[in-house]
């Protein structure tokens, strides 16, 4: 234990920890902060938000056809304070527009609908304007619901399991894209960051004692030959420590963000980007990302690791880890963070992915290990 606890302070040493800290900074600026402070992102997102806000206020986690009809009442009722904002303004009345269907249908390329048009939307942003057309298109909608999940069917089984959600009645649930769309690009960059300070702080573990010879000394005994195997421990051991540290700091900056009135509703909504082949809740899909981080945490620590060990110098290091890293961050996090139990995919694709990703590096490190016990020293 004296051992790991000393690798352990060797990895979070003051330099590596301000350095990290350094990263998480500029990863935070360029590509996470505008995900939470500008949320929702404009219009229409902002008003489809406050819309589902809305239902789920009125009609909890589902809404059935009896609530369904109050959400057609609830848009007739918009459409008329609409015709009456319209009927009240001369400019409308002298461009021959009397109701909101008019106003809908109008020609915006002639030259004075179109500033009429402008200034209602972008000058003086009327919301009910902004929201009828969606309350309009989630009505169309949810009265061809099965038309819709069954647009982009390939086969067979992907059939089967939206005929499944359409029995369950799982499609009516009260959750969209927009609440989604914006964790799953949060979810990305955290992962990116989480994985970028683990390959950070973890491949200098053996790299250093080759360095500065100490592994000379290590093999000269019994005892020593096994730090190879405490390191391993203390390198997995530290970055769940780093992984759990950005992770709380994530979801305190997400929880700004006001989308826990939707953590209980199921992600196969009609109204969402995905269909999932499991009966998940949103909170449900946000526990299995944080799994699938904390797992490719310990992978990439395992390859960082065994890359270390084998390395000779931190440019030979960088130079194996870079193209791996791309590779990881610009495909692998799309099918093992973003859209994750997506019918897109295989049903037991992404647990025989992370199985084999587990496997592989896990063998990898046991047989450098193995190779290290042996190792004569030249």
């Amino acid at each position: 234990m004296d051992i790991i606890s000393n690798e352990l302070k060797k990895i979070f040493n003051i330099k590596s920890v301000i350095l990290l800290v350094f990263i998480n900074i500029i990863m935070y600026f360029l590509f996470i902060e505008f995900e939470i402070t500008v949320f929702p992102n404009g219009r229409p997102d902002l008003d489809i938000y406050n819309m589902f806000v809305e239902m789920e206020d009125s009609y909890g986690e589902f809404m059935d056809e009896e609530e369904f009809e109050d959400f057609k009442l609830r848009y007739e009722e918009v459409k008329r304070e609409a015709d009456e904002y319209i009927k009240s303004r001369e400019d409308f009345k002298r461009a021959g527009i009397d109701s909101y269907d008019e106003f809908a249908n109008m020609d915006i390329n002639k030259e004075e609908l179109d500033r009429l048009h402008r200034e209602v939307f972008f000058e003086k942003k009327i919301d009910m304007f902004w929201e009828l057309p969606w309350r309009k298109e989630y009505i169309q909608v949810y009265e061809n619901r099965e038309r819709y999940m069954m647009a982009d069917v390939s086969n067979k089984n992907q059939e089967m399991r939206i005929k499944e959600i359409l029995e369950k009645g799982l499609e009516t649930s009260v959750f969209n894209e927009v609440v989604f769309l914006n964790y799953n690009r949060l979810i990305k960059y955290v992962a990116i960051t989480i994985l970028l300070g683990v390959m950070f702080m973890i491949t200098p573990i053996y790299l250093r004692d080759s360095k500065d010879k100490v592994n000379y000394l290590q093999y000269t005994s019994k005892i020593g030959r096994n730090i190879f195997k405490k390191k391993i421990a203390a390198g997995i051991l530290a970055s769940f420590i780093m992984a759990t540290l950005q992770l709380i700091c994530f979801f305190s900056l997400y929880s700004t963000n006001n989308t826990s009135m939707f953590f209980n509703s199921n992600i196969n909504s009609v109204y969402n980007i995905i269909i999932s082949w499991y009966d998940l809740t949103f909170i449900q899909y946000i526990a299995l990302t944080v799994m699938g981080i904390y797992i490719l945490a310990i992978v990439f620590t395992l390859v960082s690791m065994l890359v270390s060990s084998i390395g000779q110098n931190y440019i030979t290091v960088i130079g194996i880890q870079l193209p791996i890293a791309l590779f990881d961050f610009i495909i692998l996090l799309k099918y093992m963070i973003q859209y994750m139990t997506s019918i897109r995919y295989p049903k037991y694709f992404l647990g025989s992915f992370y199985v084999f990703l587990i496997f592989i590096s896990t063998i990898s490190i046991i047989v450098r290990w193995r190779r290290e016990k042996k190792v004569d020293v030249l």
